[in-house]
């Protein structure tokens, strides 16, 4: 099955925007009803975007702040799985969770969109310090949330990612094999949107690709991939370049972002390390 839809990927770039023009007319990424229903809600805009807040109902405590950054190629708003994912991320961790809508490309580039994700991380560890704050991102999120951290003056509690796209470049020599059963990027979509969010940047800028950036500074990180995802290079390169602070996990034959998928009984693993991971970083902060 992936290498039959693998054939059917874009390879010029007509489609793609065709595709982008087809997925903001379905949606602009706000949260489906069911969630102001069961969560308190909070939307602010800044600078013409938007930042969500999603907490528990009634004033509960939480025990943490996460930043959530979704994916989406820089170039799509989140989709109903993020929010599903997001939901549950506050019921089982017990935080709040703010999701920020960074700038998108092609009308946004990197520089305004990690600019955006920095201010409100900035506003986050202001008000509630560092050891109280935790990043997640999955896929472009993810390389967002590295690349934001590389810019940030403090660093969080921990670092949760989900695929990252952390490559814009799509270099490693193994995503040659895995695109022809890949059913859902490819090398020229993933270079294409890159060169869309960078702008007058290089691709293995920093900025664009955070897998050559600093990594001296890099939180405790858990880090998820499945070994189908084309972006499973990227994962690896990261594990291999800091075995100390990152935690791996990759799962056989998994696909993109796996864990938003609440059917794989995968997912349920995935679940099972995050919240390891969370009650590892928040208890270790909370002890210094």
């Amino acid at each position: 099955m992936g290498a039959l839809f693998a054939r059917a990927l874009p390879h010029d770039e007509a489609p793609l925007r065709r595709a982008l023009q087809q997925g903001r007319r379905r949606t602009n990424g706000d949260p489906p009803a069911s969630l102001y229903k069961q969560y308190a809600v909070e939307v602010r805009v800044v600078d013409g975007h938007r930042i969500f807040t999603v907490q528990p109902q009634g004033g509960a405590p939480v025990r943490g702040q996460l930043l959530y950054l979704p994916g989406g190629g820089y170039v799509n708003p989140p989709a109903f799985l993020h929010w599903w994912f997001i939901a549950r991320l506050v019921k089982t961790l017990g935080v709040a969770c703010t999701v920020v809508l960074y700038p998108l490309a092609p009308e946004h580039q990197c520089d305004e969109g990690i600019g955006f994700a920095l201010d409100e991380y900035r506003r986050l560890v202001a008000e509630h310090g560092a050891h109280d704050v935790l990043v997640m991102g999955d896929s472009a999120g993810g390389g967002l949330a590295l690349a934001m951290l590389q810019q940030a003056e403090a660093i969080p509690a921990g670092l949760m990612l989900n695929a990252p796209w952390l490559d814009a470049s799509a270099s490693d020599p193994v995503q040659v094999e895995i695109e022809r059963r890949e059913w859902l990027l490819n090398r020229f979509t993933l270079r294409t949107w890159g060169r869309w969010w960078a702008g007058s940047r290089e691709l293995q800028d920093p900025m664009v690709s955070p897998l050559f950036g600093d990594l001296s500074r890099l939180p405790p990180t858990l880090l998820l991939c499945g070994s189908a995802d084309i972006l499973v290079a990227d994962a690896r390169r990261l594990a291999a370049a800091a075995p100390g602070k990152v935690r791996y996990v990759e799962e056989t034959g998994l696909m993109h972002v796996y864990p938003l998928m609440p059917f794989f009984p995968e997912a349920k693993r995935a679940w099972a390390e995050i919240e390891r991971f969370v009650d590892g970083v928040l208890v270790r902060e909370a002890a210094i």
